[in-house]
């Protein structure tokens, strides 16, 4: 795959999964992002255990899913020592991006006020859980908090008269890191036209926000939240079920055009020449009309469904469970999701970086294929390799290591 980003230089200060996410995808499109972490490590290795995945040393694949094709640094930033590596990387890079909070920025003398006045080169970005004012800006905000919680889609986006959803760990977190990588992009553009850089802001809230910016609309409108598949806002927008036991969503923008065809294929001719099944006043038959549908898509496996829905071009799908997708061929056919291994051997298949970039159009999904250059590094793994980059001699990074000052693999 073409990558866009080779030669620029991102010190990357993040944990858990948003911010090492956004650090991910620029790694991914060329990047040379060297993950910072205190000499314990990034406290995000271990978010893999109470999700079943390993979390050792050697295979964490948690971690490895968003740190990948990244060099592994790791400096105690509360030494002067430390604290000196960092400026002197941070004097040859082009982005920092962290999901530390303000305050322990500013107690870092990384917060972007400072940086900036330093280092006025550089974009600098994070993420946070609710953004940069507010009564609650300083507080901690995983997504599950700041994301799924706060911003309705916990208690929302379930079938009526249920409890609040458990969410999918990461899920909040994976969409806001596609914006910042997004937004630093943008102010790497700004950097070329002006030579200087800027600060770049997400927050997981604000990125919740624009995910259900279409219901905060409706609802001021007198849509109401959660629904339930027994009266949805469209009965030809909805889940149904098939003889053999299979859900599928069915979605129709058009109902005018599509409905009669449906019903046609259904064998209801008989309400072809009701609008309240035709047509778009279908809407107002909503719960009728459900009914209808789900007792015909009853007498049909989805094999049938499946045909008679695509031979009308009716837009649908089979609804999957998350185990489904490493063996979806089409997830598989495009490398939305590829093998990955871990420092052991071990071989998952694991969920790529969604963005591609050709200078031609490709001819085989080889010209696209995600990059997959380096495992997850272990805690210190390009310590040694980095510092002598920088000019440090071996005498003084032997030094540095024996104070604790860095700390290097030990695997």
């Amino acid at each position: 795959m073409f990558k866009p980003l080779e030669g620029v230089k991102v010190v990357d200060l993040t944990y858990f999964i948003a911010g090492p996410g956004a650090a991910k995808i620029l790694a991914d499109w060329g990047a040379d992002v060297i993950k910072v972490e205190p000499v314990f490590g990034d406290p995000g290795r271990t978010t893999g255990k109470p999700m079943s995945m390993p979390t050792e040393d050697n295979c964490n694949v948690l971690y490895n899913i968003y740190n990948g094709n990244k060099r592994g640094l790791a400096l105690n930033l509360k030494s002067e020592e430390g604290k000196e590596i960092l400026e002197k990387i941070l004097e040859k890079s082009d982005v920092f991006v962290s999901s530390y909070r303000t305050g322990a920025l500013k107690r870092l003398g990384l917060d972007y006020e400072s940086l900036h006045a330093r280092h006025p080169h550089i974009v600098w970005g994070q993420i946070n859980g609710y953004g940069d004012f507010g009564p609650i800006k300083d507080n901690p905000g995983f997504d599950t908090v700041a994301f799924w919680a706060r911003s309705g889609a916990m208690m929302d986006l379930v079938e009526k008269d249920t409890s609040p959803v458990n969410p999918l760990i990461g899920f909040g977190d994976a969409t806001t890191s596609c914006s910042l990588a997004g937004g630093i992009c943008g102010g790497l553009y700004n950097k070329i036209k002006t030579g200087e850089g800027c600060k770049v802001m997400v927050s997981l809230f604000s990125q919740a926000i624009w995910s259900a910016s279409a219901g905060i609309a409706s609802t001021q409108y007198g849509d109401i939240y959660p629904k339930t598949r027994l009266n949805p806002g469209t009965p030809v927008m909805n889940t149904y079920r098939s003889a053999d036991n299979i859900w599928f969503y069915m979605s129709i923008l058009e109902p005018e055009r599509y409905n009669p065809k449906l019903l046609k294929r259904l064998g209801l001719d008989g309400l072809l020449d009701n609008p309240s099944y035709s047509g778009t006043e279908c809407r107002e038959n909503a719960v009728e009309m459900t009914k209808v549908l789900s007792e015909e898509f009853a007498k049909y496996s989805y094999k049938d469904i499946d045909l008679m829905l695509a031979e009308e071009d009716i837009a649908h799908e089979r609804v999957q469970s998350l185990k489904d997708i490493a063996n979806d061929p089409q997830a598989n056919e495009n490398l939305f999701v590829a093998p990955v291994k871990e420092w052991d051997g071990t071989e998952t298949k694991l969920s790529m970086t969604p963005v591609r970039f050709t200078k031609n159009e490709p001819g085989r999904i080889e010209d696209i294929a995600p990059t997959i250059e380096r495992t997850a590094p272990r805690i210190g793994m390009h310590t040694v390799e980095i510092l002598k980059e920088l000019g440090y001699s071996d005498e003084y990074i032997e030094e540095c290591i024996k104070s604790g000052a860095v700390a290097t693999d030990k695997g």
